[in-house]
């Protein structure tokens, strides 16, 4: 064979060879896309100026010996930076109750219904952990209807979702003890636990969000007006959280509690049970 037929037939092979050598030089130049994390940190402590605007939907439907009763409640609430941790490196953090609407259905009825606590216009000063833990809360003022402190437990832990303090992998969870209404002497009131798993972590707009998946179980023999309430619990939650900070962009949560209420006759001593039946939905957006 001759010098040009070997030319012709190496030619086209160093054509191609360099064709795919300069294709990998641009692809290695070119910016590439940015590799989705698989961990982060997960604690709770607002920036400073931070000022979070918040919409929230409450609903707790209960049965009680047969009757339905379903109370709805709509909140606009803000929660912002108050001020440096304390001594023991806990966030200082106000919630501002600005509206408040409350309705109640009763068989069937709408009928206008508020709560014996009015929380509209109400400034709370809240102490929070990196763990997302609220470990006092102190009222800016006096609010109509509040005998106790400790009755405002539920609408201030609302705002705050339990988080590891450290970093955490996608796939990797944590877990919450519960423990509630401890007597000396005697079981707590409510106790159970709940494991929170890291789902997933992405960008939407400037901030990068965490998602958080929570499932839990409660044991409880709560006091209530009617009788003791003896029952099982089941949590389950699904917020959104962002890095850094760890405060709420959405939040979906339900709590679902069945058992028996029992009561005992204080002039016969005659005991009683009615079965008893309460679901709780919280929902809560972060509008800015």
């Amino acid at each position: 064979m001759s010098p040009h037929g070997r030319s012709r037939s190496v030619l086209p092979l160093v054509t191609c060879v360099a064709i795919v050598l300069a294709f990998q030089a641009v692809w290695c130049a070119a910016p590439r896309a940015e590799e989705k994390k698989s961990s982060c940190t997960l604690a709770f402590g607002l920036p400073e100026g931070t000022l979070l605007h918040y919409k929230d939907f409450a609903q707790t439907g209960q049965n009680y010996g047969g009757t339905d009763v379903s109370m709805n409640q709509t909140s606009e609430v803000d929660m912002s930076y108050a001020g440096e941790p304390d001594s023991t490196g806990n966030a200082r953090v106000s919630l501002k109750f600005i509206k408040i609407k409350s309705s109640l259905v009763m068989g069937g009825q709408l009928q206008e219904w508020e709560s014996p606590i009015k929380l509209e216009g109400a400034d709370i000063r809240v102490f929070v952990s990196r763990a997302g833990k609220v470990v006092r809360f102190e009222p800016g003022r006096n609010i109509p209807g509040l005998r106790n402190v400790n009755d405002l437990r539920d609408a201030v832990d609302t705002w705050f979702v339990d988080l590891p303090d450290s970093t955490v992998a996608i796939g990797e969870s944590w877990k919450r003890e519960i423990v509630e209404g401890m007597k000396e002497g005697q079981e707590p009131e409510i106790k159970g636990e709940v494991v929170y798993t890291l789902k997933k972590i992405e960008t939407r707009g400037n901030i990068e969000i965490a998602a958080v998946e929570g499932k839990g179980v409660l044991k409880m023999n709560s006091e209530t007006p009617a009788g003791t309430l003896v029952a099982d619990g089941k949590v389950d939650v699904k917020a959104q959280i962002a890095v850094p900070g760890g405060y709420i962009v959405e939040l979906k949560q339900t709590v679902e509690i069945r058992g028996n209420t029992v009561a005992k006759d204080p002039l016969t001593d005659k005991e009683t049970k009615r079965a008893t039946a309460v679901t709780r939905y919280t929902e809560i957006t972060l509008q800015k």
